[in-house]
């Protein structure tokens, strides 16, 4: 990642360009539509399915409201013709904007960092000094497990951002939407303390809005030495989505009786040697190099639990001479272990048969002939563990 700075725009150019790396950024294609808003001097809603009438409709704006605003995650296709690239009055009855409920997949973890400070408190924008501030923030929270590598810190003109992109997660339950907020909040209050005169704002409801990268800043009463800025992202994006991050959030607790009945026993006593059997082993042995982050992350929630798993994993892992580490290998055991996290399931393992045997993504020929349902069944003389 390379060393933030903190600067303004002074082209179109640029704005334009920041727009569409941050609708990139977000990962709403193929998933649905990117809402649009305002709020000020009226409310309006747009929803885009291209770059080219986001920033069109976001240059329509500009100069004319304090903030234009894109939703985080990506929404549904039905409500595209509400406001079909186009902006249209925001409406409650009938409504015709997002809310929860709409949220069909979580694509982006999102935290807003703010100042404290009495200028702040009066309406003002930011200073410079107070930027630091927030900046300082957003760079540890980049820092911190399953975002270090994929993390992209933005400027909102009067505090920072941090998102960081996941592997799309259908949200197909309300646990879902309470394991992605409890994730984001856990992290939150884990950095917030570390700096002094900042905020991080429980924002992590599905239909969260931001401010759009590369659009001006216009909220506060601008003075001297705190003037209103343009958004702009601070990082540049990184093209891949985390595998890491979404196991994370799934595997995140949010309630203490699911950690008394959802919990795994350590050491299971079990023959490892049929776990040799399972298709997934197989190719982990086989073609080492051509196993994904997922793959190898779902085979350690499997071995991890079992009496001489850990062995077997380093041993499996060192195969890839390339990629191995053993300390980084051993901090992710542990933390399986620690969280409790759940055996990923051969049906998430398993993708369709590659055209090509030896290439593209694992596929189990066995997946729906046998009993197990996770790796690590094959192994053990039990049952343990119900997802």
């Amino acid at each position: 990642m390379k060393k933030p700075t903190i600067n303004n725009f002074e082209t179109q150019e640029q704005s334009n360009c920041a727009i569409r790396k941050h609708l990139q950024l977000l990962g709403h294609k193929n998933l649905g539509v990117t809402e649009l808003r305002v709020f000020d001097p009226v409310p309006l809603v747009a929803y885009v399915d291209n770059e080219d009438d986001a920033v069109r409709l976001a240059l329509e704006m500009e100069g004319k409201t304090s903030g234009i605003y894109v939703g985080v995650q990506p929404r549904p296709l039905e409500l595209f013709d509400k406001a079909p690239n186009c902006w249209r009055p925001a409406t409650s009855s009938p409504r015709n904007c997002a809310c929860d409920d709409d949220i069909e997949y979580i694509t982006t973890c999102f935290w807003d960092i703010d100042v404290v400070s009495e200028e702040r408190s009066k309406g003002h924008p930011a200073s410079d000094e107070e930027l630091k501030q927030t900046l300082h923030a957003a760079e540890l929270l980049s820092r911190e497990e399953g975002l270090t590598l994929n993390s992209v810190i933005c400027c909102s003109g009067n505090g920072h951002y941090l998102l960081s992109s996941t592997v799309p997660i259908p949200v197909d339950s309300l646990e879902t939407a309470r394991q992605f907020k409890k994730f984001c909040l856990q992290v939150a209050q884990k950095i917030a303390p570390q700096v002094k005169g900042v905020k991080i704002d429980p924002v992590y409801n599905l239909s969260r809005v931001m401010r759009l990268m590369g659009t001006v800043n216009g909220k506060g009463q601008a003075v001297e030495s705190r003037p209103h800025r343009k958004a702009y992202l601070v990082t540049e994006p990184t093209p891949a989505s985390s595998v890491a991050l979404y196991y994370m959030i799934l595997n995140t607790e949010v309630g203490e009786h699911r950690k008394a009945t959802g919990s795994l026993p350590k050491g299971i006593r079990c023959n490892l040697a049929k776990i040799e059997e399972c298709e997934l082993v197989k190719y982990a042995r086989r073609f080492q190099l051509l196993l994904s982050e997922a793959e190898w992350y779902g085979l350690i929630t499997s071995l991890s639990y079992l009496e001489g798993g850990k062995r077997l994993i380093h041993e499996i892992s060192e195969l890839d001479k390339v990629r191995y580490d053993y300390d980084k290998t051993e901090q992710l055991i542990n933390r399986v272990l620690e969280k409790g996290y759940r055996p990923v399931l051969c049906k998430d393992l398993s993708g369709p048969k590659p055209a090509i045997p030896e290439k593209g993504r694992f596929h189990c020929s066995r997946i729906n002939q046998c009993p197990a349902k996770a790796p690590m069944y094959l192994a053990t003389l039990h049952t343990v563990y119900k997802r």
